[in-house]
């Protein structure tokens, strides 16, 4: 087992994220990734060192490679459920953007799929998204959560990750206008379509996209009743013109941050 520890401090009780990857270089970006964060962190490379891990430390977040799943048969999600917290979440790292795959990973328990190459705003919105805001608090940054001049986004929780780093932010700022224009896009073409599985499955992954730049109040509720709720074409249309409405205003105002 390789784990992350905070000033030569021995790792606590409680594993913050458990990364299960048989892939060294998906294990050091996200190990270079978790260490800009306030959480504790193990990596298992294969499922049984993950069991013997979860045995001696109750985790919060599980992150395990969509091979290892296929590997085991998914096997390993009811040992998890099994000898884990009830409210421990799994979320499946995948190759591709295939549906069928994440379709499996959804029949078999997970909580979300997201895929390589891993990038910062995709773990820091899983990350938000699964762990208590307890979790996630930077210590010593005091942040002011409004940015006067912003309708739609709210920088603050940006400004708490990035402790400072400007290019860091910009860094984000890009790939959450890049990532929610490419996720805008697929749920319109699934309405077209009358795809609303993939729909559902969509909403579920913009649900980790939006947090970092601070949409969560003003869209969650509008993605859970898409994904979760027995909607109408009609209501699955409104519910999306309204989503793709707040995404649009934020993907300016996210361009006006990078401008400045």
């Amino acid at each position: 087992m390789k784990e992350n520890k905070t000033n030569d401090q021995e790792l606590n009780s409680i594993v913050d994220v458990l990364v299960v990857d048989d892939q060294a270089m998906d294990q050091k970006n996200l190990s270079d990734y978790l260490k800009e964060y306030d959480v504790r962190f193990a990596i298992a490379s294969n499922t049984n060192e993950a069991i013997k891990i979860l045995a001696d430390y109750p985790c919060r977040l599980i992150l395990i490679a969509a091979n290892l799943l296929e590997d085991d048969s998914f096997n390993i999600v009811q040992k998890i459920r099994a000898g884990s917290p009830s409210d421990v979440s799994i979320v499946a790292i995948i190759e591709k953007d295939l549906e069928e795959l994440k379709a499996k990973c959804f029949n078999a328990g997970l909580d979300g799929c997201f895929t390589k190459p891993i990038s910062r705003i995709e773990l820091v919105g899983v990350l938000t998204h699964f762990l208590p805001d307890e979790v996630l608090s930077t210590k010593n940054i005091q942040v002011k959560h409004e940015v006067e001049g912003y309708k739609a986004i709210d920088l603050g929780y940006l400004k708490e990750i990035s402790m400072g780093d400007i290019a860091y932010e910009k860094e984000i700022t890009e790939k959450f206008i890049e990532i929610v224009s490419e996720e805008i896009n697929d749920l319109n073409n699934c309405l077209v379509a009358g795809d609303y599985e993939k729909l559902k499955r969509i909403a579920h992954k913009m649900l980790s996209t939006i947090y970092v730049m601070g949409l969560g109040p003003k869209l969650s509720a509008h993605l859970q009743a898409i994904e979760d709720d027995d909607l109408t074409s009609d209501q699955y249309r409104y519910r999306v013109e309204l989503i793709a409405m707040i995404c649009e205003k934020a993907k300016e105002e996210a361009q006006v941050f990078l401008e400045q």
